[in-house]
């Protein structure tokens, strides 16, 4: 009752404006709304009764308002209920994908056996490429440099090896890209990453792919194939 005396006393003798905000700017609800039409007849000038036109107005603000509420309700119930249908999907298709070979968005590399691959795709063709190898702590193991790469998907092998042509041990390793074209201008380079799929995890819900200790997200994915490259 208290709200209902308050909405009231706000209100003058000779009527409400019948737009459906407040002078603060602020949108009122469905509520509100009949509250403050309740009030307003209930305090008009009887000498100067609100029209029935004007009555009828304002009911009809009302019912859209109402309509408005519903349909928004229904609308963010039909969204929930798409992204939870389309992660349960995204969910099941992950499981499916262990033992495949995956391409991912990623600067990590996998030394396995003395041998390691290089991912790069060049914006255009370039004419000097650097690629610079760290270790996990941060160390700068190797430094390789290869004239005219051509533009587009490019994988370079490492031979495991160091600057001073000692051979690192496995494990995973970071490497850095910088490509100059024939006019000394800079090339978008793009690394990716490449193993097999050894399992997946769900975080929060979505699905990550694990690639021995590293992860990627499903949308960092480029392309799947079976083990041996073939589709």
């Amino acid at each position: 009752m208290t709200e209902v005396s308050q909405a009231i006393s706000s209100i003058p003798r000779s009527g409400m404006p019948a737009q459906l905000e407040r002078s603060t700017g602020t949108t009122i609800d469905s509520e509100q709304f009949l509250v403050l039409l309740v009030a307003q007849l209930e305090n008009q000038d009887p000498l100067e009764p609100m029209s029935n036109q004007e009555f009828a107005a304002q009911m009809a603000q009302f019912g859209q308002l109402q309509r408005l509420a519903s349909i928004d309700d229904r609308l963010r119930e039909s969204l929930q209920a798409q992204v939870l249908s389309t992660q349960a999907v995204t969910n099941t298709m992950a499981a499916g994908l262990i033992g495949k070979e995956v391409l991912a968005l990623g600067n990590t590399t996998e030394l396995s056996q003395g041998d390691a691959a290089l991912h790069i795709s060049l914006s255009g063709p370039a004419e000097t490429v650097t690629i610079k190898i760290f270790d996990a702590e941060g160390r700068l193991v190797r430094t390789i440099r290869h004239d005219d790469m051509p533009g587009g998907p490019n994988t370079i092998t490492w031979d495991g090896l160091d600057d001073a042509g000692d051979a690192q041990t496995d494990g995973t390793y970071v490497y850095e890209v910088v490509a100059i074209d024939a006019d000394g201008k800079l090339v978008d380079a793009i690394t990716a990453t490449s193993g097999v799929i050894t399992g997946v995890s769900y975080e929060g819900g979505v699905a990550t792919l694990m690639v021995g200790d590293r992860r990627f997200a499903m949308g960092d994915v480029i392309s799947i194939s079976a083990p041996g490259g073939s589709s």
